[in-house]
């Protein structure tokens, strides 16, 4: 089972080996492994049976970690089990059926929001789940919730306990009530937004009003307009699969401050997968009740936005005199006279260029962070320093502190192990996992979820072979190599570590494997070229490439790469192993182009590339 924290509990003497009899003679694990847990207490044997009660819960293996005689189990099963840290527990290896049917029960309301959730919890029974058992209780997270849904099992078929690894369950899931769970989301709180269709809304601070849009497929670009009123602010914030849309859960965001209005969201085409598409559109309130409009135009055309902070005053002429007050040119014979009055109703900014009426509310409301370089009015103040300056922690780190809002959410969006996405294997909404650790799942950009997800096999319906899924793609290509080569009569190359086309040389390898033999000398008979051959083989089997990367089993580094016992080859063993090369290439030092008449199909040649 998978465990983020896990407990020690304590195994009795008699139940430590009990898996050396259960398995029999085998010398591999059964597949499955599912175990019986137990709570039990020091009691002589003769009297466990009345012990036989005890409530039971049953798991199968994450990894073999734990120290001898203990166990590390998940807090929710122990809770399952009324197990506490440094309880004794006897586990035992059980085999039960494959299970037919289960019905679920989904414990919290919040079951009906989700878009599919037969997908959901398919998902996470495929990847965390190996056996279930009636009338206990498990839990799953989903991207986008505060908190996991719970769900109790109960009814199983064909038995009470049943293993769900590799089979064709089938689930019912219902309420509380009985009533069956509709897979569709139904929810009066959410609205629709129509273009065209000015929709009032009014929220108060931390609050948010949540609609849904949806977006043509031939639409190019789409604006969210949110025109406050009466003095307010609010921010804007959407995303295709986060539906309850927050502050730090969104893909598109407008977290302007209330002197900028009115706030518009922009949603491009290129941000979205093909087709049609549905957004979740967030109106979120920050200190008071705040009424605002909001409208959505399709592919309307957006003047650029300037990037002149401030008017720039033109070089003065000959004649013209520069006001220190407010900046602007005057002609010398009125200087003083402007300066005067200019002094006397005018006040400038000692921050930035901006000249304002000496008293008027645009001055006394004019504001400057004394952190960084945004300006605005004095009303902006407490959001800004909330968005930019206030350092917050995310819930899947508390320890860690982001700097600003701004920082947490792009964490959130990119590398949280809570972001969800869309899993590219298994189709659901799920969150993405923790950051990848190996160089394929890197080069792939897949977290923990895809990762896992993308290892499950499936045979290949042309060669038969199990192919994980993340391969499948790679796999058809190969397939589809080899059909273009057969329709092309393309012969490859003789070496079993290429796949490249044969060249026109002697030993039938392509150009790239056959360049490091290549010599200009005068060679008729081919002996000097079969000499290099066996040196380059020879040096191969005793000394290897040199390569970190290479996999080649006739080569020493291939060996070595690969196990860490692999023992060098001797001088000999490395000569008796170049014969059979040596003797189907023999016929190239007797026969006038002897390369035409030779079976290459036989030729057993591994060169590293």
């Amino acid at each position: 089972m998978a465990a983020h924290h896990r407990q020690p509990l304590h195994t009795p003497p008699d139940t430590n080996n009990a898996s050396d009899y259960a398995f029999g003679d085998s010398d591999q694990l059964p597949s499955p492994l599912i175990f019986r847990l137990v709570q039990r207490s020091a009691v002589p044997p003769s009297e466990k049976a009345k012990h036989a009660d005890r409530k039971a819960v049953y798991c199968g293996v994450r990894e073999f970690s734990s120290e001898e005689g203990h166990v590390g189990v998940p807090e929710w099963l122990m809770r399952d089990a009324g197990l506490v840290a440094g309880d004794s527990v006897a586990v035992e290896f059980v085999r039960p059926e494959k299970g037919l049917f289960a019905q679920l029960q989904a414990l919290d309301g919040a079951a009906k929001q989700i878009g599919d959730l037969r997908a959901l919890l398919e998902a996470h029974m495929r990847s965390k789940l190996t056996a279930l058992a009636v009338g206990e209780t498990f839990q799953v997270p989903v991207g986008g919730m505060n908190r996991p849904l719970s769900f109790s099992v109960v009814a199983l078929e064909p038995m009470n306990v049943v293993d769900i690894v590799d089979t064709d369950l089938s689930v019912d899931i219902v309420h509380a009530d009985g009533s069956v769970i509709n897979s569709q989301m139904d929810d009066d709180s959410i609205g629709e937004l129509v273009p065209g269709v000015a929709h009032n809304v009014e929220v108060t601070g931390g609050q948010s009003r949540i609609f849904q849009l949806h977006i043509p497929a031939q639409i190019k670009s789409t604006d969210v307009v949110v025109t406050c009123q009466s003095g307010g602010d609010v921010s804007v914030c959407a995303s295709r699969l986060v539906r309850n849309v927050s502050i730090l859960d969104n893909t598109w965001f407008d977290y302007s401050l209330p002197s900028q209005q009115p706030k518009r969201l922009r949603i491009e085409h290129n941000e979205l997968p093909s087709g049609s598409n549905n957004v979740y559109v967030s109106i979120i309130g920050f200190a008071a009740a705040t009424r605002a409009t909001v409208e959505v135009h399709f592919d309307a055309h957006r003047e650029a936005e300037s990037t002149v902070l401030a008017e720039t005053a033109l070089e003065a002429g000959p004649n013209e005199s520069v006001c220190t007050n407010c900046g602007s040119n005057v002609p010398k014979d009125r200087f003083i006279m402007h300066q005067t009055v200019c002094e006397r109703h005018n006040s400038k900014c000692q921050h930035c260029p901006r000249v304002f009426k000496r008293g008027s509310v645009e001055f006394e409301q004019h504001w400057h962070c004394n952190i960084c370089t945004e300006a605005g009015d004095v009303d902006d103040r407490d959001k800004h320093i909330y968005f930019s300056h206030t350092p917050h922690a995310c819930s899947c780190n508390p320890v860690h502190m982001y700097a600003s809002v701004i920082e947490l959410t792009a964490h959130r969006r990119t590398e949280c192990p809570e972001r969800l996405i869309e899993c590219q294997y298994c189709h659901t909404n799920v969150a993405q996992g923790s950051l990848p650790t190996t160089a394929e799942a890197i080069l792939r950009g897949q977290h923990e979820h895809e990762w896992s997800c993308g290892s499950r096999s499936i045979s290949c319906v042309k060669c038969k072979a199990y192919v994980p899924i993340r391969q499948v793609k790679t796999h058809m290509q190969l397939h589809e190599m080899k059909e273009q080569r057969a329709r092309a009569n393309i012969v490859p190359c003789v070496n079993r570590e290429c796949a490249r086309e044969r060249g026109d040389n002697p030993l039938g390898l392509c150009a790239i494997c056959f360049g490091p033999l290549y010599s200009g000398q005068h060679d008729p008979d081919n002996q000097r070229l079969l000499k290099r051959l066996a040196r380059t083989m020879h040096s191969q089997l005793t000394s290897g490439c040199g390569s970190k990367q290479c996999k080649n089993l006739h080569c020493a580094s291939g060996r070595a790469n690969v196990s860490n016992d692999a023992v060098p080859l001797t001088q000999t063993a490395a000569a008796a192993m170049l014969i059979p090369v040596l003797k189907a290439y023999a016929p190239l030092a007797t026969a006038t182009n002897g390369y035409l008449i030779i079976d290459y199909s036989g030729i057993d040649l591994h060169l590293c590339i």
